[in-house]
């Protein structure tokens, strides 16, 4: 501006000036008037500027004086705030050394220096702020010695001379620096002890209260809450916020939701601006929170429309369910004295009724006359045996002891001249007026006494039939077991012996399938009695199974034992007569002695047991006596059956072929007959011959005779694969064929295994080719519907029957080596046999084939007589399938003589 009014005085000036000497010029020819003209434009020329100067500077200095007159008042207004609000006025200056001194003054810096105005060496300052908050101070000293354009707010607190703490919100004015002088800044401070302390205390307050606080500003429907109303939620307060109001609507219960509506529109509509409300919050995890939420209006406009809300939230759930839970207790109680089964009955100190409910009243009240405010001696209930003292309930005694009286047996004389048993507890209880009462609980146990009675009866019919047979009335294993374990017990001390008989009745079964089971539980009831009618003494006979019966003596000699199996078997000479029909039947009994064969009852148990079965095995209708050698037989075939039964699962096994030879085609191959090994390590050494049995009682037999199918499947498959080609011959136990379904798993497997009746011919026993039982007659059926031959293996030994060989259509007839080997020999009924064996099978059109031919001898004399196929060691052993690949198939000549018939 003064720049503007230099430049415009001088363009006047010289404009004047060259115009005045230019009109001079032209009106005053005369020199001399000429320069006294020019001395009167001078002094014109000072007089008008000196005026218009006069002008200027009277109007700036007025305004000026104006500005800092107002300027000064409103210095003094700021600080008089300033001292009112305990702040200071500070200001900022850079030292040579690089550091800053601060000049303060103001009621703040009172407190921190005696005199008004100070000045602060930045380091004796940094001294008095706190150390938590130095931090904060240097950060701030940084920021202005470096120039930083944005300065932030900061609050530290600073020990006053009195050694207390000040908080301070220190304010930095960024307009007030000066980019000549760094470090120059200028700023107030407030003095906020007394909001920081409000400020903690209202904190620990709503921490201790665990407050949840919140802020709705109406005008932008935001919501602003604590960590704690998000913590009750299950929330934290960055998953919540921002929020807005309709978020906390989706939370609160539906319901809730639309009661609290329906208050808030009136609310509104009439200025009501305090709310309480108790609703439900969706917690995070999905149940529900109890809530109970105040607030009011914190700012309202002109019209009294609430802007800002504020608030807090308190989980209230305990305080409801506990709430719940009172009324349930109460409506429980009110409904227990209402529906309560006994009777509830409160007397007062001198024994008259003050309460009663319905079922005490069905109990206590014969007459009709009710039972509130009768004497306890009028109801007519007594202690029975007690005389007239014994009514009742004994009060004295409740009032004296202070103790709780159960199970108190009274009496109830009815009408009909019966008495009523009743039973009651009571218990002395003060009320809040100090005054006695006793409270009882009156049960009528009549019925319940007639029941325990008729339980009792039954308890003891229970016993009798847990520990007796139920058809024979005989006792049951568990009574025998302690019979035994008493006789055992007894023998340890006078060294007598107990021998313990197991008797199975041979051909039960069959009887019972014949004439049904009510004839079959008859029968059995007849043995019953006539071997109940052999016990004397301390003989005990026992029903242990559907057809076995089990005896217990003491006796005095092993001989004793001997007479008693002989009088039990001569029980059954005498046949049994039912509904006009003769039954024959006869036992297979086992024995066992203590303490020669056991030292126990459950060992006894299981060596006679042991016993019978092998009775049974040799046929029945005889006695076996337990010994050593049995039990290590039963031992080791159980060890077999368990460790068949892992082989099993494990496939575990391995085949090997023996050959066959063509007789009359110059010992060509025939085929080769599949054999069986187990490879289990527990099993080593023990052959086909001795577990194959065993796979027979156990019923593992049918399982090990598909997994030879499934293992010649896999033979067979890699043989067609190298272009080979071979017949084989796969043995079928008897038992497999007498199981159902046989038949049809064996065609399964067959075909699983991808094997023909081009590949295959079975061997089946005399046994099983004789076997009348439908189920291995129908799998052999199956078979040969399949196209299968069949072979009769071990020829001779069994039952042949010369109808069922031609009825069942077989191919082959295998001589059975006992006869083999004795060919030649002079044993003329062996030589007969084999030539009457051959005979017949050319007569029927079998193939003939020998077994177990050991030596050229043999050998010819069988080529001689006409046998087609012989097998044996003379021509080869059983050997694994890849040897015998390279004995007999690995060369073309093999090749083409092993698919040789």
């Amino acid at each position: 501006m003064a720049l503007w009014l230099s430049v415009a005085y001088a363009v006047m000036g010289v404009l004047y000036v060259l115009t005045s000497d230019w009109i001079l010029g032209r009106i005053v020819p005369d020199l001399t008037k000429y320069q006294m003209f020019q001395t009167v434009k001078g002094w014109t020329f000072i007089a008008l500027t000196a005026l218009g100067l006069w002008v200027i500077l009277r109007h700036v200095l007025g305004r000026l004086e104006t500005s800092l007159a107002d300027a000064n008042l409103a210095e003094s207004r700021l600080r008089g705030a300033l001292i009112a609000a305990g702040g200071s006025i500070w200001r900022t200056e850079k030292k040579p050394d690089g550091g800053l001194n601060v000049f303060a003054r103001g009621s703040l810096m009172r407190g921190v220096n005696a005199a008004t105005r100070v000045t602060y060496d930045d380091v004796h300052l940094r001294s008095r702020i706190h150390p938590e908050d130095r931090p904060i101070y240097d950060a701030l000293s940084a920021a202005i010695l470096h120039g930083e354009t944005d300065l932030p707010t900061a609050i530290w607190r600073v020990r006053t001379d009195d050694g207390e703490w000040r908080w301070a919100k220190i304010v930095p004015d960024h307009e007030s620096r000066d980019a000549g002088q760094p470090g120059s800044v200028y700023g107030v401070s407030l003095d906020i002890t007394d909001l920081q302390q409000t400020t903690q205390a209202l904190s620990d307050v709503i921490a201790g209260g665990e407050l949840g606080t919140w802020r709705h500003d109406a005008r932008t429907d935001r919501l602003k809450v604590n960590a704690r109303w998000a913590e009750m939620l299950g929330y934290t307060l960055e998953e919540l916020n921002p929020q807005m109001i309709n978020d906390w609507r989706a939370l609160v219960h539906p319901d809730d939701m639309e009661e609290m509506n329906k208050a808030h529109v009136w609310q509104f509509e009439n200025h009501q601006h305090y709310y309480a409300f108790e609703f439900r919050m969706r917690h995070k995890d999905g149940h529900w929170v109890w809530v109970l939420s105040r607030g009011r209006a914190v700012e309202v406009d002109q019209d009294g429309n609430a802007q800002i809300l504020s608030g807090v939230h308190i989980d209230v759930s305990r305080r409801k369910a506990l709430e719940a839970e009172l009324r349930e207790q109460s409506d429980f109680l009110q409904r227990l004295t209402e529906t309560s089964v006994s009777g509830i009955l409160a007397l007062d100190e001198a024994g008259v009724v003050v309460f009663a409910n319905f079922e005490a009243q069905q109990i206590l009240d014969t007459t009709g006359a009710g039972l509130v405010g009768r004497r306890q001696d009028e109801i007519g209930w007594m202690q029975r045996g007690a005389g007239p003292s014994g009514a009742g309930v004994p009060l004295v005694r409740l009032r004296k002891e202070r103790a709780v009286l159960r199970d108190l047996r009274l009496t109830l004389p009815l009408s009909d001249g019966t008495e009523r048993e009743i039973s009651v507890n009571a218990a002395p209880m003060e009320t809040p007026d100090g005054r006695l009462q006793v409270v009882c609980s009156v049960s009528d146990i009549t019925q319940r006494l007639i029941d325990e009675r008729l339980l009792a009866q039954a308890a003891e019919e229970a016993r009798f039939a847990a520990r007796h047979d139920a058809l024979t009335g005989l006792p049951n294993r568990e009574l025998f077991g302690a019979h035994a374990e008493s006789m055992v017990r007894q023998a340890r001390t006078d060294g007598r012996l107990v021998a313990q008989v197991f008797l199975c009745v041979d051909q039960f079964q069959q009887v019972k399938d014949r004439f049904g089971p009510l004839l079959g539980d008859r029968l059995i009831c007849q043995i019953a009695e006539r071997l109940d009618g052999l016990r004397d003494g301390a003989k005990v006979l026992a029903r242990v199974g559907a057809a076995e019966f089990t005896f217990l003596d003491r006796l005095d000699s092993m001989e004793e034992a001997a007479r008693l199996t002989a009088s039990i078997a001569v029980a059954f000479e005498t046949p049994f007569e039912l509904d006009g029909q003769t039954i024959y039947l006869n036992s297979s009994m086992g024995v066992s002695l203590y303490p020669m064969d056991a030292m126990s009852a459950e060992e006894m148990w299981i060596n006679a047991d042991l016993a019978m079965y092998e009775a049974k095995a040799l046929g029945g209708n005889q006695c076996v006596a337990f010994t050593a050698k049995l039990r290590d037989r039963m031992a080791r075939e159980a060890l077999i059956g368990q460790s068949l039964q892992r082989a099993i699962r494990e496939r575990a096994f391995e085949l090997v072929l023996q050959p066959k030879v063509n007789l009359q085609s110059g010992n060509t191959l025939a085929g080769a007959e599949v054999l069986i090994r187990c490879t289990d390590p527990d099993l080593a050494g023990i052959g086909p011959a001795e577990f194959m049995p065993v796979a027979e009682k156990t019923g593992l037999i049918r399982q090990i005779d598909l997994l030879v199918i499934d293992l010649a499947g896999l033979f067979m498959a890699d043989l067609h694969g190298r272009g080979l080609s071979l017949h084989l011959s796969i043995n079928l136990s008897p038992e497999s064929l007498r199981q159902a379904g046989f038949g049809a798993e064996v065609l399964a497997h067959m075909a699983a295994a991808g094997l023909g009746s081009e590949d295959v011919q079975f061997e089946l026993t005399e046994g099983a080719v004789v076997d009348l039982k439908s189920d291995a007659r129908g799998a052999i059926a199956l078979l040969l519907e399949a196209g299968f031959e069949l072979s009769a293996d071990d020829f001779g030994t069994g039952y042949s029957s010369m109808s069922y060989l031609q009825s069942l259509n077989l191919k082959e007839l295998k001589i059975d080596q006992s006869f083999v080997s004795r060919l030649g020999l002079d044993d003329g009924a062996a030589d007969a046999i084999v030539l009457a064996t051959l005979a017949m099978a050319q007569a029927l059109g079998l193939r003939s084939v020998a077994e177990g031919i050991d030596t050229p001898a043999q050998e010819e004399w069988l080529r001689a007589h006409g046998c087609d196929v012989g097998q044996g060691y003379h021509f080869g052993r059983p050997m694994p399938l890849e040897k015998f690949v390279e004995t007999y198939l690995a060369t073309p000549k093999l090749r083409e003589a092993a698919v040789a018939r």
